[in-house]
């Protein structure tokens, strides 16, 4: 194994250098800042004190990249981290023996933070277990697990929002940095690198119809939209599962990229609004009613989800109260003001410490500041960490900032791309 990973790296000094000749590559994304070269590799014996100062063994693929390759320049996003600066900032000794909890499958979303993190304060371990590998820009960023039951493996995240933690496809780091090279040479968008599945478009179709997990069904979508080019055939299934998916979030989502990645590939959408009407009616016939689809499709309202958080599932009260700490337009005065603050109050008493965090953040984003008397006498005798930084935090706010504040109409549904 280990000379197999040896050709590996020769393999990829290769591509490195054939890349950097190629016109379609040099337009890819990031390359304007390394240009496809590596900052020299460090020694044998740096690798080790970096490993002896933190008491981990660094995944035996990225240890010899560092080594024989480079430390930091050509990679994805705006290039590789340098070993010494990809973990140190921010970061309390002995973080990288503490285990990642993230695990292969589909991606952390929503309340994934407070739900597997410790909450922001001088004693946090963000991401635990985690070196950061690259940046995309933004809050978006790629680590490779060094402890955890992922091991080995690279990690996309938002770091700043609700797009948590999804372990990628790709087997180790060499195995990752060799599709991007692969696919900066045949010119796939490679923005935010690693989200597309490793597949060609004809696997791709396989897991969009067949496979079992509605969220790499979606992958599947997502990732034929980043090929260079896209068939009359995908294009069609694509449609298709659009409207017949069993699961309303996967209909919702790719509605959404069709929406988008029309552009791109000179393709129409007739009739989308209608088209997320039905999906839309699709969505509240499931049971449960798929609050995350008329989410995704602006169709959400208050009567979805008061329901939910009254549900006797925890689970479903708990994706109903994430969804419920939103703006409502149109439905936060008369009759309605007193079903907001008496779904409020239920979920300031609640058992469960991150409904109750929920509970919190609704009256922030909400503007139900009359309330804030209330979050003063929970303050007194909450122990919970989350609970208590969302209380410190909108107790401490002067004004307080609402979704009134930073947005005085909902979002226009437009027929153009954001860019």
């Amino acid at each position: 194994m280990f000379d197999a990973d040896h050709v590996r790296v020769r393999r990829i000094a290769d591509k490195l250098v054939a890349v950097r000749s190629m016109p379609a590559a040099s337009k890819a994304f990031g390359a304007e800042a390394h240009r496809f070269k590596l900052e020299p590799p460090l020694p044998e014996a740096m690798v080790a004190e970096f490993e002896e100062r933190h008491e981990v063994a660094l995944p035996k693929e990225f240890r010899l990249f560092v080594i024989e390759l480079g430390n930091g320049g050509a990679g994805p996003g705006y290039g590789l981290r340098r070993l010494t600066v990809s973990c140190c900032a921010h970061r309390r000794s002995g973080h990288l023996t503490r285990p990642s909890p993230y695990r292969p499958g589909p991606r952390y979303l929503d309340d994934w933070e407070q739900r597997y993190e410790s909450p922001p304060g001088p004693d946090r371990i963000f991401l635990p277990g985690t070196v950061e590998i690259a940046g995309h820009g933004c809050s978006l960023v790629t680590h490779l697990v060094v402890t955890g039951p992922a091991r080995g493996r690279l990690i996309n995240l938002d770091c700043e929002g609700p797009i948590g933690p999804y372990v990628l496809e790709d087997a180790d780091f060499l195995a990752w940095y060799e599709r991007w090279l692969d696919e900066a040479m045949a010119g796939y968008d490679i923005g935010w690198f690693g989200e597309r599945l490793p597949l060609g478009e004809p696997a791709l179709l396989t897991v969009l119809t067949d496979d079992g997990s509605p969220t790499r069904r979606v992958r599947a979508g997502e990732s034929l939209l980043r090929l260079p080019a896209i068939s009359d055939r995908a294009w069609a299934a694509l449609a298709a599962a659009m409207s017949t998916d069993v699961d309303a979030s996967v209909r919702a989502e790719l509605w959404d990229l069709l929406r988008w990645q029309r552009h791109k590939h000179q393709r129409h959408l007739n009739n989308a609004e209608a088209i997320a009407d039905d999906i839309a009616l699709y969505a509240r016939s499931c049971t449960p009613p798929d609050l995350k689809a008329l989410d995704i499709l602006c169709r959400l309202t208050l009567t979805d989800v008061l329901p939910e958080l009254a549900c006797q599932d925890s689970q479903r009260r708990r994706r109903a109260a994430y969804h419920f700490a939103q703006p409502w337009p149109g439905e936060r005065d008369g009759s309605r003001s007193g079903l907001l603050d008496d779904a409020v109050t239920e979920l300031l008493i609640d058992a469960d410490a991150l409904l109750r965090s929920h509970g919190v953040a609704a009256v922030r984003l909400l503007g139900l500041t009359h309330l804030h008397p209330r979050l003063r006498e929970i303050q007194r005798t909450e122990t919970d960490p989350w609970v208590r930084h969302h209380l410190d935090q909108i107790l401490g706010e002067d004004p307080p900032q609402t979704w009134a504040d930073l947005a005085s109409a909902p979002p226009e549904m437009t027929e153009y791309p954001p860019f």
